[in-house]
């Protein structure tokens, strides 16, 4: 699978340094380090002889089991385009934003518990990262985040504001994405309340 430039640039690589063990074709085995992962390739350096095209399995020790197909190759290991699932990619979307963002973690916890609240498509301003806006409609939210319909979709860990609140992209969805709020998290793990919960559409 060849990711076109617009398919890269949706998601954010996050640094890791996690030993894996790596399958190729079923059959070769070998050790490696996973160095950088984003929702849809990883890095892994590895000594293993493969080709582009060369289907690998790669268990990512503390992470995911990765099943793929070799991209491309460098002296010293590969990357690895995923074949997941969209319920498997939007799982793995949250385990490495929430690596990326650990003040976040608090947040997330069992999210999906707490009430969400129709917001009657409320339009709002969204700032990205790179200084741009754009105007969201806001599905559902509740005291930890927001649910937006969107014309962009920023990448998956990118700081973002909405309306006036700094949040980050948790993961998107078929109509946009699903953003958790920063002063929610910020007090959910310094003690001062309940951990704000978010169930997104």
């Amino acid at each position: 699978m060849k990711f076109t430039k617009t398919e890269q640039r949706r998601y954010r690589r996050i640094p890791l340094d996690l030993p894996a063990r790596v399958i190729v074709n079923g059959i070769d085995e070998y050790d490696g380090r996973v160095i950088n992962m984003s929702p849809g390739d990883l890095c892994v350096m590895v000594t293993a002889e493969v080709v582009k095209g060369d289907a690998a399995v790669v268990y990512v020790s503390g992470l995911d089991v990765i099943e793929g197909r070799i991209a491309r190759t460098f002296p010293d290991g590969f990357a690895l385009s995923f074949l997941l699932s969209r319920r498997r990619r939007a799982m793995l979307t949250e385990q490495l934003m929430l690596r990326a963002n650990p003040n976040f973690a608090a947040g997330l916890i069992d999210r999906r518990a707490a009430p969400r609240h129709p917001a009657n498509e409320q339009r709002m301003v969204c700032r990205l990262p790179d200084g741009g806006s754009l105007f969201v409609r806001v599905l559902d939210q509740s005291v930890g985040g927001v649910s937006v319909e969107s014309p962009r979709k920023p990448a998956v860990g990118s700081a973002i504001h909405i309306g006036r609140q700094r949040a980050v992209v948790l993961r998107h969805t078929p109509r946009g994405f699903v953003a958790v709020y920063e002063r929610a998290a910020a007090e959910a793990s310094s003690g001062a309340g309940p951990a704000p919960k978010l169930r997104a559409v």
